[in-house]
C-alpha cells in the first residue's frame, strides 16, 4: 500500500542507503587475485604451447597427443594453487566485509532514527539470534561465490586449450581467448561483490529493524539508466516484513529491496510505536 507519510501513528525514519566504498574494497580484493591468477595461468600455457612449438607444427597439433596430457596436469595443478588462494580470501576479504556492512549499518540506522528522534538511541551490544542468522548466511553465500571462481575460470579455459589444439591455431585463438575472458571473470567479479555487499546490508538492516519493533519499511526505488518497471512501481509503498512484494515478475520473488541481482534500491524503517 501506498505510505501515508502523514499519519501520527506512523515514524517514518531516514533512508537507509549502503556505504559504496565497502563494496568497492571487496571488489578490489577479488580482482586483485582473478589478475594474479590470469596471469599466472596465461604464462603456465603460453610455456606449454612454445615447448613443443605446437603453432609451427599444424600437422603435429591436430593429434593433440604430446600437448593434451601435458596441460591438463598444468590445469589441474593450477586449479589446485588457484581454489586454495581463493578459499583464504573468501575467508578474509568477505569476513572484513560483513564487519564493516555492520558496522555501517549500525552508523546508518541510528541517523535514520534521529530523522524520527534525536532522543533516540539503539543498542547493538547483544546481536540477536535473528541478526546472527541473517550474518552467517550472508557470510555463507558470499564466500561461496568467490571460492567458485578458479572453477569456472580454468573449466572454461581447459575447454578453449582443447579447441586451439584442435583447430592447430594454439596461441593464435587461446591468447585473445585469454585475455576476453579476463575481462569477463572481471565484470562478474565487480557484480557479485557489489551486489552481496548490498544484499548483506538490506537484509541485516530488516533484521535490526524487526528486532527493533519494525513491522514495515516503505520502498525506495533507485533511478538507473535501465530501471526495472516492477521496482519503479514499488517506490513510495509500504510493505510488511512478514508480506513482501513480488520482486522479480519471472520467478515470482518477494524480496526487500536491494536484494534482487543489481538491483540498488533502498528502505526507509516504518515503526507504529504508537498505535
Amino acid at each position: 500500500m501506498k505510505a501515508n507519510l502523514n499519519d501520527p501513528k506512523k515514524l517514518v525514519g531516514k533512508t537507509l542507503t549502503p556505504n559504496a566504498g565497502i563494496a568497492l574494497d571487496y571488489e578490489k580484493s577479488i580482482v586483485n587475485l582473478i589478475a594474479a591468477m590470469a596471469r599466472d595461468i596465461k604464462r603456465e600455457l603460453v610455456i606449454s604451447f612454445t615447448d613443443i612449438e605446437i603453432e609451427d607444427s599444424p600437422e603435429h597439433a591436430m593429434d593433440g597427443l604430446s600437448i593434451t596430457p601435458q596441460v591438463r596436469i598444468k590445469l589441474n595443478a593450477l586449479l589446485d594453487k588457484w581454489t586454495v588462494k581463493f578459499n583464504d580470501l573468501s575467508k578474509r576479504a568477505t569476513k572484513r566485509m560483513m564487519w564493516r556492512t555492520e558496522r555501517n549499518a549500525d552508523i546508518t540506522l541510528g541517523m535514520s532514527l534521529k530523522e524520527i528522534s534525536k532522543d533516540l538511541e539503539i543498542d547493538v551490544s547483544k546481536p540477536s539470534p535473528r541478526l546472527k542468522t541473517v550474518i552467517q548466511a550472508s557470510t555463507e553465500e558470499a564466500a561461496n561465490l568467490i571460492k567458485l571462481i578458479p572453477q569456472k575460470y580454468l573449466a572454461d579455459v581447459q575447454g578453449q586449450v582443447m579447441r586451439s589444439i584442435t583447430s592447430g591455431n594454439g596461441l593464435q585463438d587461446l591468447v585473445p581467448y585469454l585475455t576476453k575472458q579476463y575481462k569477463g571473470n572481471v565484470n562478474h567479479a565487480r557484480l557479485v561483490a557489489r551486489d552481496q555487499t548490498r544484499k548483506a546490508y538490506n537484509n541485516i538492516q530488516a533484521a535490526k529493524l524487526q528486532d527493533l519493533g519494525a513491522e514495515s519499511f516503505i520502498w525506495v526505488h533507485h533511478a538507473s539508466k535501465h530501471p526495472r518497471k516492477l521496482h519503479e512501481d514499488l517506490d513510495g509503498h509500504e510493505f510488511r516484513y512478514d508480506d513482501l512484494p513480488i520482486t522479480n515478475e519471472r520467478t515470482g520473488d518477494r524480496n526487500i529491496p536491494g536484494v534482487e541481482i543489481n538491483c540498488r534500491c533502498t528502505q526507509k524503517p516504518v515503526f507504529n510505536w504508537m498505535k
